[in-house]
């Protein structure tokens, strides 16, 4: 049977990231009747040392004879993989939230560069909030962490270059004990016409804003458009009370409620493994054993890693949040559903976009061609 390597993240900020990823794996492979993979692990932590990273790929080529490596980092932490792998003839699976701009050049091959598109529903939220009259002049408000990604720059970028303008730029800090919105809320009392707010937070930072501005959204009216991470309710997000929220929008790609059968077989099934809720660090993991399993299928066929990848390219995979594509650049991309969430994080879907290629390649025209400062621990493993 094939073997498959796992490199693996960790977190202080959603401490079972890398079990709740391996058990969605896991589950999705027994649910289809998959059975005898050997499984190998390796521990990455953050994703910040790149040598250990490769040393550890190459072990599991060499000693392991693995088929797939599963790297859970960032693509410009993992950028010396590909190399790696087209040279030893094997497949690399590079899965994130997607918080940084994804892989736009076709030069690496027999790799996937898979995510949950952080960066392109960022984006999309941005240019929304941008085309709608009322809402041209904003507020971007983000903490000290979450600004230090580049889907920052995706939803700021994507609203000035739909016409809209941001007036006031709000960094809060990064710890809950010093967490205080006392400039914004002072901006937006002395600027009663800019009423939008643009919001990227995640984790513990995300409940601390949304207790903090709840009072301010009650009495000046603010209308809030939020980054995937604030409609996400996977424990450690909002352990405890979840938090009340007036409205907010924004385009995100996953809820635990969408009503499409492969979502209800995905959450059935891994309720039925782990008598616990299936969350997105689970969907993530479940979604690249679909993939890998495609492959692999493709692969035992007698077809070679580039043919197989290339048989991918030509369909789509059925995965609980709808349809994914494999692009040109060989990067997977997914439904974007415009979100609404009130009250306990109620959160309603308003549109799908089925296929988001077209905002994609219009998110990828946008990225800078300079270098970008900002952290480089995979995002949400801090």
């Amino acid at each position: 049977m094939p073997a498959i390597g796992m490199l693996l993240p960790g977190s202080t900020l959603y401490p079972s990231i890398g079990i709740d990823f391996t058990r969605g794996v896991r589950s999705c492979f027994k649910y289809h009747g998959i059975h005898g993979l050997a499984l190998h692990h390796f521990p990455i932590g953050y994703g910040l040392n790149e040598n250990d990273i490769y040393k550890q790929a190459e072990k599991f080529l060499l000693t392991d004879d693995v088929d797939v490596v599963i790297a859970y980092a960032d693509d410009h932490i993992a950028k010396k993989l590909p190399p790696l792998f087209a040279a030893a003839g094997k497949l690399l699976v590079i899965t994130n939230t997607g918080a940084n701009y994804p892989n736009s050049s076709t030069s690496f091959t027999h790799t996937l560069y898979h995510s949950l598109n952080d960066s392109l529903y960022s984006f999309m939220t941005g240019r929304l909030c941008g085309r709608l009259p009322e809402h041209k002049r904003a507020v971007m408000a983000t903490s000290y962490y979450d600004g230090g990604y580049q889907h920052c720059h995706a939803m700021v970028n994507a609203h000035e270059l739909a016409g809209g303008e941001i007036c006031f730029n709000f960094i809060s800090q990064s710890k809950k004990e010093t967490f205080n919105i006392s400039s914004l809320a002072a901006f937006i009392k002395s600027h009663p016409a800019v009423n939008t707010l643009l919001c990227l937070y995640s984790g513990d930072m995300a409940h601390c804003f949304y207790e903090q501005i709840a009072p301010l959204q009650q009495q000046h009216h603010l209308h809030l458009f939020g980054s995937p991470m604030l409609f996400d309710t996977t424990p450690g997000d909002f352990a405890g009370t979840k938090p009340f929220v007036k409205h907010i929008k924004g385009y995100t790609g996953w809820t635990p409620t969408l009503p499409n059968s492969q979502n209800q077989e995905f959450t059935a099934h891994f309720k039925k493994e782990y008598n616990r809720e299936a969350n997105l660090f689970a969907l993530q993991g479940w979604e690249t054993a679909l993939l890998v399993n495609n492959y692999l299928q493709q692969y035992a066929a007698g077809a070679s890693v580039m043919e197989a990848v290339a048989r991918l390219q030509q369909q789509h995979v059925q995965s609980p949040r709808g349809n994914l594509y494999l692009n040109d650049n060989y990067a997977v991309t997914g439904p974007a559903y415009l979100v609404s969430a009130t009250g306990a994080m109620n959160i309603k879907v308003e549109e799908t976009v089925e296929d988001p290629g077209q905002a994609w390649k219009e998110m990828i025209a946008q990225v800078p061609g300079s270098a970008f400062s900002g952290w480089h621990n995979t995002y949400l493993c801090i």
